[in-house]
């Protein structure tokens, strides 16, 4: 590095107090208030002779030539900021040695006043030794020491301080969440052990130990299943118990080459009762970890033990007691030692519990469980309150705020969710934790998949695999790559996308992880579906019904009995596809999954609109809103709205089809499911045309067209018959239009796979009769599947009648 790069610095980082549950409550708000910091605080920093050097989010990050003018500054700033709503800012100032690069400096000391930031007082300053040691003898400043923050790895000594003067507020350590060294008193392994343990030193117990036994056994991938704490205490606790055996087979699971049961797995077998051997046997694992919780009032009694079912024999016993206000200065202190003792190697080392208020996690805990155990949004709103308190108290506690964001993704929220995501991954960033990170990346890759801009998602997907194929967590790798597979299906083509499932299957066959060689088995069979080799795609179905079965999955052979109705539709045998649908859907009613069962009544209202009987169709769909209605699942009711806009549609109903296709778009739009938009708009621009009315259609077909191009980017492609009903409304109007752009898409559509309709609008666009042909077949093709007084019914709808009509025409 040159070192004309390198100099000394007054450094300063900001950020906004509660800006998170600002974002996901109002999320206009929120830009707007990152618009008013910058036009308020970027004149006061140039004034001061300070360098903007960037915004992270919602916080900041400036240098300065001097303390003098950092410390004014950042008094100035706070000064203004009191007289901005919501503008409450925490400071953070250090002196020390950065490297400018580009728009960014770095170095140690940039990373220590990161961490000098969270002891600020929200309108305070938190102030490292050696900027305190600068001002301390000037008039007219006052400060207080707090303590040594936990730096790890950083070989100065830093000291913090508030500064209590210039009408600053003074810092509450009991509501910071970052954490001091202990000063005094040092906890002693050789007195204590067995005495006490925090719960995340035992989390990163089991997960070094098991990467310990890992390595015993070179020819065996290490197997574990961590079964739910049995709680001791009272029936409020059992959050506690849940929530910690949750965290732990998260973090187990991404620890390296090791596989573990899933907590749904576990939780559908009655493991309570079972043998180990037979527990074993069923999770398909090799060690089972048993553990209990008692809480007694902040004091928590924990036992654990790991049983080797292929020695049988307990490989790992321990009893700890632990005060809950304690627990970051025990795991720093106990973990580290416990690891040395048993020469543990470890791939990766998570210092979540260094950088954790104990009460944000408590908060944490509680929501995480209920959003589990969720029955109705009410309480999802109950969790999203929990997680916005944890995340008031820890900005730090990243898990939280992406936990908020899945419970706007679970709605189709999209929009909330990526915003929420985005502030998770600057977190993870700050806290440079690569595994974080990664899970983050690939959460917002997902997020813009199902927003349909398929370029972003897969750089992000890219990004995230990288982080997991550097880290060694190999079923992160394995997870990575099937959504990798995901998006290049929709953007590359189904090749593409199975070559990526593929390695998916593989990597899972590796780590024996049946839960994972379903799921890729299930990707896979969605692909040859896509393809239109739907044989194939019956056969991965059948191959991970029964890995699903052998799990003892029903919500997994639901799935596929569902999948296998869907394929044998395609394939035009009704009678085995409605056989499917019901047994999928039994299976959802017996499971009380609501959200499956309202998509399997859609599945079955399609596949009685393809037999004719239209009446049937609109009852199951009827049945299917019904059920999203209750849930208050916004996407469900706006996907049944649109399937019952398209039965009145065929049937002629056109005000009653736009009627229900207006709703489900004015839904869609409410929640931001950009997914949808297209085919929306689409079909409201045909029905508008279907009922002469020209100039309505025009709007909405072309306003398709727009949003589509805005949402896909680069990745836009025409489409053939939206294309074909705006420029027939183009014919009508007598407006001009380019007919060789039809005929080019043309080139690239196969006839075969055109419905009636849109063989008939290209009949009427192009005046080539072989397409009023084709749209005449389809419409025989369609009555050899209807009962006789089904027939007359459906050849006097408006569709059907008016391309038979034409056909009699001109064959006369």
């Amino acid at each position: 590095m040159n070192d004309s790069n390198r100099k000394l610095a007054a450094i300063v980082f900001t950020d906004i107090v509660g800006f998170t549950k600002m974002t996901a409550e109002n999320q206009q708000m929120a830009s707007d208030l990152l618009d008013i910091q910058r036009s308020v605080i970027k004149p006061l920093v140039e004034s001061n002779g300070g360098k903007w050097i960037k915004e992270v989010g919602d916080g900041l990050i400036l240098t300065f030539d001097t303390i003098t003018n950092a410390v004014n500054c950042c008094i100035e700033i706070q000064d203004k900021a009191r007289s901005i709503e919501n503008l409450s800012l925490r400071i953070g100032i250090h002196l020390g040695e950065i490297i400018e690069k580009e728009n960014d400096i770095i170095g140690d000391d940039v990373n220590v006043t990161a961490r000098i930031e969270p002891f600020s007082a929200p309108g305070g300053i938190a102030i490292s030794n050696k900027v305190h040691d600068a001002i301390v003898r000037e008039d007219g400043f006052e400060s207080k020491y707090l303590g040594k923050p936990k730096l790890k790895g950083v070989g100065q000594e830093v000291k913090v301080y508030c500064i209590i003067s210039h009408d600053l507020p003074e810092t509450n350590l009991s509501d910071v969440s970052a954490k001091l060294e202990p000063e005094g008193f040092q906890w002693n392994i050789k007195n204590s052990i067995g005495a006490a343990v925090s719960f995340l030193g035992l989390l990163f117990l089991i997960n070094a130990l098991f990467l310990r036994i890992g390595y015993a056994e070179k020819e065996e991938i290490p197997s574990i299943a961590i079964l739910p704490f049995e709680n001791k205490g009272v029936e409020e606790d059992e959050f506690y118990a849940y929530g910690i055996s949750s965290d732990l087979i998260g973090d187990v699971t991404s620890a390296g080459l090791i596989r573990v049961a899933s907590l749904k797995d576990i939780e559908k077998i009655k493991f309570q009762d079972m043998e180990s051997l037979e527990l074993a046997k069923k999770l398909f694992v090799r060690y089972l970890a048993h553990g209990t919780l008692w809480r007694m009032d902040s004091v928590f009694q924990l036992s654990m033990e790991i049983f080797d079912t292929k020695l049988s024999k307990v490989v790992y016993t321990n009893r700890w007691q632990t005060n809950w206000d304690d627990l970051a200065t025990i795991k720093d202190d106990l973990s580290k030692n416990i690891l040395e003792t048993l020469q543990i190697k470890v791939l990766q080392s998570p210092e979540f519990a260094q950088r954790i208020n104990p009460d944000a996690y408590e908060l944490y805990l509680k929501a995480k469980h209920k959003f589990q155990k969720r029955k109705s949004f009410d309480e999802v709103q109950i969790v999203r309150g929990l997680l916005e308190k944890a995340t008031d108290l820890d900005s730090n506690l990243v898990e939280a705020t992406m936990l908020l964001g899945s419970t706007y993704s679970t709605e189709g929220d999209n929009n909330k969710s990526l915003d929420i995501y985005t502030s998770s991954l600057r977190r993870a960033k700050v806290l440079n934790d690569s595994l974080l990170v990664g899970k983050c990346l690939s959460s917002i890759g997902s997020l813009y998949r199902a927003k349909g801009n398929d370029e972003t998602s897969l750089e992000f997907q890219e990004k995230a695999l990288d982080i997991f194929e550097k880290l060694d967590a190999k079923s992160d790798v394995a997870w990575s790559l099937y959504l990798i597979g995901w998006v290049h299906q929709y953007k590359t083509g189904i090749e593409k996308g199975m070559e990526y499932y593929q390695k998916s299957y593989e990597m899972f066959k590796k780590l024996d992880d049946r839960r994972g060689l379903a799921d890729a088995l299930n990707a896979l069979g969605i692909a040859a579906s896509v393809n239109k080799d739907h044989d194939k795609a019956i056969d991965y179905f059948l191959e991970a019904k029964v890995l699903y079965e052998e799990m003892e999955s029903k919500s997994g052979i639901r799935n596929m009995l569902g999948n296998l109705a869907v394929q044998y539709g395609r394939k035009k045998d009704y009678t085995k596809a409605l056989e499917y649908n019901k047994q999928s859907f039994t299976m959802a009613d017996e499971l009380g999954e609501k959200t499956a069962m309202a998509h399997i009544l859609g599945n079955i209202s399609f596949i009685y609109a393809r037999l004719g009987d239209y009446e049937e169709s609109l009852a199951q769909n009827y049945k299917a809103l019904s059920i999203a209605e209750a849930l208050k699942d916004t996407v469900y009711i706006a996907r049944n709205y649109a399937h019952i806009a398209e039965v009145e549609g065929i049937k002629g109903n056109y005000e009653k089809a736009v009627e229900y296709l207006k709703t489900a778009l004015d839904l869609d739009e409410k929640i931001c499911n950009e997914k949808s938009f297209a085919n929306r708009m689409y079909r409201l621009g045909y029905y508008h045309f279907a009922k002469g009315d020209y100039d309505k259609a025009i709007k909405y077909l072309e306003m398709r067209d727009k949003t589509e191009k805005k949402i896909r980017g680069n990745s836009y492609k025409e489409d053939l018959f939206s294309k074909s009903i705006l420029y027939l409304t183009y014919k009508k109007k007598q407006i001009e239009y380019d007919e060789t752009e039809i005929t080019s898409l043309l080139e690239e559509e196969s006839m075969k796979e055109m419905s009636a309709t849109e063989a008939y609008t290209i009949y009427q666009l192009m005046d080539d009769r072989k397409y009023l042909e084709h749209a005449y077949e389809k419409i025989n093709e369609k009555m050899d599947f209807m009962k006789e007084d089904l027939k007359n019914k459906f050849l006097n709808f408006p569709g059907p009648k008016v391309i038979i009509d034409e056909w009699k025409k001109i064959q006369s």
